[in-house]
């Protein structure tokens, strides 16, 4: 054993210091047959030769595109949240952009730290920062990717940082393209929840041509509709929408009870006779957004001479989403009731542009070494909107539509590799080294100004302020926080950025087969960042097999997660219905006066251990621990202000955040900033196992995976001086167990299948444990059973749902599918009453594992030829 380690160390030396190659060479791979049964061979997760998923040294999941298409799910964002134990996608209702620009989870991590490879390549990642309403991160999005020109998908679960660099922290998914020279198919899906809403369509058009002398051009486009979902309560019938009616002057009078969330009948009053014909269906923000999506994507490739090839791919999409916004009553002074005399419901909107080129030369033999030189370019950009709007402070001048900015975000990355196989002191050794260049862009533009501004420029200001124009509160000055468009204000100057950073990566990596049983995959990384540094990452895994029937597997690895560049400078302004809530950036004077300082990466340890089994009857069987300690998880404080000084007097002192802001900042306004805020530990267990029965006519499949873990909080760190003076702390108590709670504590999906000649049956059954949420009653009540309640603990988990697909060829090309999600129509658990907003009879909880949509149904149509 001394003898091992020993070459293990002159071995490092040897090689030096350096990082694994960024993509493997081959992008594509075969099927081995063992025992009978197809062992898929997996690119991702090594740097020699390419192994299959038993005998990898790490956890891999291999999804064909016929796995991805039958999860019948709506983006291929959510279809691997279907099939993934390991993976969560929370659902998130309709009420901001993050529920349009969405993020999952792997082994519990922030979405940030899983790294998306297309066919090895880094792909870029989103430009809203926030997606899926993970605050901080801009992770890859997944759902602009079409599947419909996919291979298969190779899931990499286990950190990889030191193979792959920043954001590898959870682990990596590589997207492998279609790349047939010939044929090709097409397919139409049409789908209906079971209330006759959220129609969706898929469209789905692929095709392979041959050119030159062996080259092949393979050309996919796709089309996806869904129509919104709404499952929203009627309206409470005791919230007010008009103004009551005095009993003693008959006039309308201003409502008592909070006006802007809860209106109610103040004494000797009367509802106005119009609250007869009012929408009790006004709110129209639970369910799922509705979108539109094309795409194109094309993968080619052409011979050069005997030994190299030339290759590239390319993706293109257009999104545009809407997602309607809480409706204002027509008694709030945002309602400019000249133009919405019986309120209006303002709807967010996005019009997002994503596209990625990647070109490059790979060969062999090149002094004995296989080469590849690539380089590879992705944008994304996504326009804000916010229409069926007003900005009241601007009365009837006051435009209904609004364009808010845009965000920009792009990645140009560049990688030379280079691997061999040799013999060091007589073990086969497969070595790889290379290089990458990484160049980000991010940009953030201005939106109207209509969109930002507190009163008509040239007309208002504080001399002449904006007033409310009508009703009992006529004359009264318009509060500043509602100077902006209504759901969402748009970027003002103030708000524009343009920044960008560079990064320089060097990698080495070993594959050492020890003995015809042991094997050992080295790697190393250096990243040197332009914003804040360098970063060194390590890998160690190791395979032994014990017989033929059982082997062990365990990983030791260091990562890291570079914050997104959006984040280092990003600011924002939003508004409530009483106030203006204020996400500084750290590097900006307000910030930094109450103790931000600039955000560092965050940093993992990553150890693994887990055995490969075929314990009897062919039953293949996996299971693997895991524990990921990540430092410097990067939040966001949640919103606070602070009304005096605390040693001053409580009367008539500034604010902290009038003195910070000469007055830009007002008393009661809500601060925030992005925060390196907490060590996160992260243990879990995963579990495959699958069994194929052949007989003579039939065949069947059975299949189980599940994930368990936990997470823990290790430390909180200290908030600064200023902010601890007023009790602030960088993680509240409702934001430590969410975070604690981000996923459930486990997740089971069992399988099913049956095939015989044209049929073909697939049953999935999924199961969602615990999971618990914790919100704040913002009006404790005085009296019943949530008397004095003000921070409410519930859980949101154990769900089960089931999923069917059945598939029939009624001709030799011609297959039919109906599928079916959550046939039984499952529900996620109800909001407490304590935390039900006042407008709603029930409302059902949001970040959980499934919505309120209820069952799926669709029927496709595939055409192969």
């Amino acid at each position: 054993m001394r003898q091992v380690f020993n070459t293990r160390r002159r071995l490092l030396t040897a090689v030096g210091f350096s990082i694994l190659t960024a993509s493997p060479f081959a992008a594509h791979a075969d099927e081995a047959t063992v025992d009978g049964q197809v062992d898929q061979v997996v690119v991702t997760g090594s740097r020699g030769a390419a192994r299959t998923v038993s005998s990898a040294l790490a956890p891999i999941d291999v999804l064909s595109n016929q796995a991805i298409e039958q999860a019948n799910k709506a983006n291929l964002l959510e279809q691997l949240g279907a099939t993934l134990p390991s993976f969560f996608v929370p659902n998130v209702p309709t009420p901001n952009i993050g529920s349009m620009v969405r993020a999952g989870q792997l082994r519990g991590q922030n979405p940030g730290h899983t790294l998306v490879l297309v066919n090895g390549k880094r792909r870029h990642s989103t430009a809203f920062l926030g997606a899926g309403g993970f605050s901080a991160t801009a992770p890859v999005d997944l759902s602009m990717i079409p599947s419909g020109a996919i291979s298969r998908i190779e899931v990499l679960r286990d950190g990889a940082s030191a193979l792959y660099g920043s954001d590898a922290i959870a682990g990596v998914i590589n997207i492998i393209t279609e790349d047939d020279a010939e044929g090709g198919f097409g397919s139409v899906r049409y789908g209906e929840y079971t209330k006759g809403d959220g129609a969706t369509t898929v469209v789905q058009l692929s095709q392979g041509f041959k050119f030159g002398q062996g080259g092949h051009l393979r050309l996919t486009g796709q089309y996806d509709d869904q129509k919104i979902v709404i499952r929203n309560s009627p309206v409470n019938p005791n919230l007010l929408f008009y103004f009551p009616i005095s009993t003693i002057t008959g006039q309308e009078v201003v409502p008592a009870g909070t006006l802007n969330s809860n209106p109610s009948l103040p004494a000797n009053a009367i509802p106005n006779p119009r609250e007869a014909t009012r929408d009790n269906n006004a709110w129209k923000n639970l369910g799922k957004a509705p979108f539109t999506l094309k795409s194109l994507a094309a993968d080619i490739a052409h011979p050069i001479g005997e030994t190299a090839e030339a290759y590239g791919f390319f993706t293109y999409a257009e999104r545009t989403s809407a997602a309607p916004q809480n409706f204002r009553t027509p008694n709030r002074d945002e309602v400019v009731r000249a133009i919405y005399p019986d309120g209006f419901t303002p709807v967010e909107e996005i019009d997002e542009k994503d596209y990625s080129s990647a070109v490059g030369i790979r060969g062999k033999d090149l002094a004995g070494w296989d080469w590849d030189l690539s380089t590879n370019y992705g944008r994304d950009k996504v326009d804000l909107y916010v229409t069926n709007s007003i900005n009241a402070s601007w009365g009837l001048a006051s435009p209904k539509d609004f364009y808010l900015g845009s965000n920009r975000y792009s990645a140009w990355t560049s990688n030379l590799d280079f691997k061999r196989s040799v013999s060091l002191w007589s073990i086969p050794t497969d070595l790889s080294v290379g290089a990458e260049y990484r160049k980000e862009d991010f940009a953030l533009t201005a939106g109207d100004v209509a969109s930002y501004t507190w009163g008509v420029p040239g007309v208002n200001s504080a001399a002449n302020p904006p007033r409310v124009l009508d009703g009992p509160r006529a004359g009264q000055i318009i509060p500043r926080s509602l100077g902006v468009s209504q759901a969402l204000p748009g970027y003002s100057p103030a708000d524009v950025q343009n920044i960008d950073r560079k990064a320089l990566s060097l990698y080495v990596g070993a594959g050492l087969n020890l003995t015809p049983q042991w094997t050992v995959d080295l790697a190393a990384r250096y990243e040197d960042f332009s914003d804040f540094g360098s970063k060194s990452t390590w890998r160690a895994s190791s395979r032994y097999e014990i017989s033929p029937q059982l082997a062990v597997r365990g990983t030791v690895s260091t990562g890291f997660h570079a914050p997104a560049l959006a984040s280092l400078s990003y600011r924002s302004t939003g508004n409530s219905n009483t106030s203006t809530n204020y996400v500084l950036s750290v590097l900006s004077p307000e910030a930094q006066a109450l103790g931000a300082s600039p955000l560092q990466p965050e940093t993992s340890v990553n150890l693994s251990f887990g055995v490969v089994a075929e314990p009897f009857w062919g039953i293949k069987l996996a299971v693997d621990a895991y524990r990921i300690d990540v430092e410097n998880r990067i939040t966001q404080i949640a919103n606070f202000n602070v009304a005096a000084r605390p040693l001053g007097p409580a009367t008539g002192s500034p604010s902290l955040s009038e003195q910070l802001t000469n007055g830009r900042i007002l008393r009661g306004d809500g601060i925030s900033y992005l925060v390196n805020s907490s060590d996160i530990r992260t243990d879990g267990i995963e579990i495959t196992a699958d069994k194929v029965f052949r007989l003579e006519r039939d065949t069947f499949t059975l299949g189980y995976a599940a994930n368990f873990n936990k997470i823990s909080l290790r430390k909180i760190y200290d908030a600064p001086p200023v902010l601890a003076s007023y009790g602030i702390t960088l993680l509240d108590a409702s934001a430590a167990t969410n975070l604690k709670n981000s996923v459930p504590k486990s997740k089971h999906i069992l399988s099913a299948g049956w095939k015989r000649g044209p049929f073909d049956v697939n049953v999935r059954q999924s199961h969602w444990g615990k999971l618990r949420r914790s919100g704040t009653v913002n009006v404790p009540p005085t009296t019943g059973p949530w008397a004095g309640i003000t921070q409410y603990d519930y859980d949101i988990g154990g769900l089960w749902t089931t999923d069917l697909n059945v598939s029939v060829d009624v001709r030799e090309n011609v297959r039919l599918t109906v599928s079916g999600n959550n046939i039984f129509g499952a529900k996620p658990t109800k909001t407490p009453d304590p935390l039900l907003p006042a407008q709603a009879l029930y409302s059902y909880q949001n970040n959980g594992a499934i919505g309120p949509e209820g069952a799926f149904w669709s029927a496709t149509v595939r055409y192969q030829y």
